[in-house]
């Protein structure tokens, strides 16, 4: 599936893009599965979860822990007024539906495990890999009674939410819009995951009752310096991955990314998933759990 040098890419960069991934079928059967779900959201006993990023602000609370073999809505940060009250409609107010698309929606469980997604496994040396947190994300767009969406995320690495000992998760990042600077592409600092080493985790904390926290790895490391260093990389360390439609981008777990804000009137939709290998340590401290025991029984990819 992927050739020698996109894998040396992958490696190198930590990070690669491959265009027409997807077919215009799959694309619409994906997009149209979207504006089902979003359609479908009764919000009368939705706890109104948002999803935030903030360091000093992040999400975490139990429909979030609950999430992972879910199909679960979360709102963007920007949906509600002082008051509580929707801003935007329904489908315009969510960020992300997830943690478990991919076990409750046969297109998207198409999608995750085809053998093209087994392919790339095999040739990264994934031994035992699993799938876990799938997903929709969403880039809403500007509209008439504001200039710019609040949806920026942050810069951050997949290790730090999805903590592997030895590292091992990679992102499946499926852009189902075209993606652009101004409706809030993916930007990546190639090479990042070879600068700045895992400092800190997210983890639950007292088994998810006093939310969620970041803690440091060791007392060798300052996730504080490291984190001073990575806000004061300089913009133009980052390159935007304009992608079509249709495009794959696989992210390594190390690797640092982020994306702005939508600051136009067109969306972008995406869908994602992150694998990880089962040979690996997946702890209880990590915030997504396999109901009830929690542990790396997340879904199978076959190898062949």
């Amino acid at each position: 599936m992927l050739t020698p040098e996109q894998v040396a890419q992958y490696h190198e960069q930590g990070f690669l893009c491959l265009p027409d991934f997807l077919s215009r079928k799959q694309i619409d059967q994906m997009k149209q599965e979207a504006t089902k779900l979003l359609d479908q959201l009764d919000i009368t006993n939705h706890p109104m979860t948002q999803f935030k990023t903030d360091d000093n602000d992040h999400i975490g609370d139990q429909y979030f822990f609950d999430s992972s073999d879910k199909v679960s809505y979360f709102f963007d940060t920007d949906a509600f007024d002082s008051n509580g009250k929707l801003q935007f409609p329904k489908e315009q107010a969510i960020n992300k539906i997830g943690h478990g698309l991919h076990m409750h929606n046969k297109i998207f469980e198409d999608i995750t495990l085809e053998n093209r997604v087994s392919e790339i496994a095999k040739v990264l040396d994934y031994t035992d890999p699993r799938v876990l947190q799938s997903m929709l994300i969403f880039k809403q767009p500007v509209t008439s009674n504001d200039s710019e969406r609040d949806n920026a995320v942050p810069p951050h690495t997949d290790a730090t939410f999805l903590y592997t000992d030895p590292q091992s998760a990679v992102g499946f990042w499926y852009a189902l819009e075209d993606c652009t600077e101004e409706n809030g592409c993916l930007y990546f600092v190639p090479g990042s995951h070879k600068q700045f080493p895992i400092c800190k985790r997210f983890v639950k904390v007292n088994g998810g009752k006093g939310g969620c926290n970041f803690i440091p790895l060791s007392d060798k490391c300052d996730p504080t310096a490291i984190g001073n260093a990575i806000l004061e990389i300089p913009e133009s360390n980052y390159v935007p991955v304009k992608c079509p439609a249709g495009s794959l981008v696989l992210i390594h777990n190390s690797v640092l990314h982020k994306s702005h804000k939508n600051r136009s009137t067109k969306s972008r939709y995406a869908y994602a998933f992150h694998m990880i290998d089962g040979t690996a340590k997946y702890d209880h401290l990590n915030w997504l759990q396999v109901p009830p025991t929690g542990g790396t029984n997340f879904t199978k990819v076959n190898v062949h």
